[in-house]
């Protein structure tokens, strides 16, 4: 995919999937807050890597396993609201620039 291009699919990939991790996924006990903070699309435009970010390091972990496994429901939520040939799949990880709060245990 083309500079422009991409960042604009990797902005609507993000919003998306920020609306369908905040109502349509249940996040599990203990999480209190997530977000996706961003999205990288590969070259052929057939996978995206989806960070996210918690208040808390054990938050985050909790809610990249709760999303991955959820990875093919989200996928496919993608393609009912998307209009593309090829809708990219989601890999969940956690967003590199989230702070050690001080007291948490990792």
């Amino acid at each position: 995919m083309k500079g422009r291009r991409r960042e604009r699919v990797e902005s609507l990939l993000k919003r998306e999937i920020s609306d369908i991790v905040a109502f349509e996924i249940d996040k599990p006990k203990g999480v209190s807050f997530a977000t996706i903070s961003a999205v990288s699309l590969s070259k052929d435009g057939r996978k995206a890597v989806v960070y996210v970010s918690a208040l808390r390091m054990e938050e985050a972990a909790v809610m990249v396993d709760v999303l991955n496994r959820a990875a093919g429901y989200i996928h496919h939520l993608l393609g009912k609201r998307l209009r593309m040939k090829v809708v990219p799949r989601p890999e969940f990880k956690i967003a590199p620039d989230i702070n050690v709060i001080p007291g948490d245990v990792l």
